[in-house]
């Protein structure tokens, strides 16, 4: 079944879903496959609703998604602790929207970025994006005192 698939402002749709999906299944490659998706997502949907220096927090973009028979669901791409991923409804048509979307993301060429997030797990800087086409992501640990990294980590979470 093809799609039709738009950025949409609605986040309220999303109320209630949950992953169905990874983007990224495997981790071989992941330091050019992450940067490079998230280039692909970029350029076919724009500006996502939020996007932030936190790895467990990155971005969020919700996707209508309408099929050739006027099915539509509603979708989120995001990337959270998990990864980057598809989230909707616990039902066939979201999954069957879920698989499409992935698909289609993958066959799109990465608008060129920048940018720099944290993982407080490390703690670590990342520095990733797309640069003339090539994926680039590197990650540095974080040597910081107590005080350093709870300031970090209030800024990253709101605190």
């Amino acid at each position: 079944m093809s799609y039709i698939f738009q950025s949409a402002d609605d986040t309220d749709k999303l109320t209630g879903s949950s992953k169905i999906c990874n983007i990224i299944n495997d981790f071989v490659d992941y330091d050019k496959k992450f940067p490079l998706i998230y280039g692909k997502i970029k350029a076919l949907f724009g500006k996502p609703i939020y996007e932030t220096e936190n790895m467990e927090e990155l971005f969020s973009y919700c996707i209508l998604a309408a099929s050739e028979n006027d099915d539509t669901v509603y979708l989120g791409i995001y990337c959270a602790g998990s990864g980057l991923a598809i989230g909707g409804r616990q039902n066939e048509a979201s999954k069957r929207a879920a698989n499409a979307l992935v698909d289609y993301i993958r066959q799109a060429e990465a608008v060129d970025y920048a940018h720099k997030a944290y993982y407080m797990d490390g703690p670590a800087v990342l520095e990733f994006g797309v640069n003339d086409g090539v994926p680039y992501y590197y990650e540095k640990e974080l040597e910081l005192s107590e005080k350093e990294f709870g300031e970090l980590y209030a800024k990253l979470y709101g605190l």
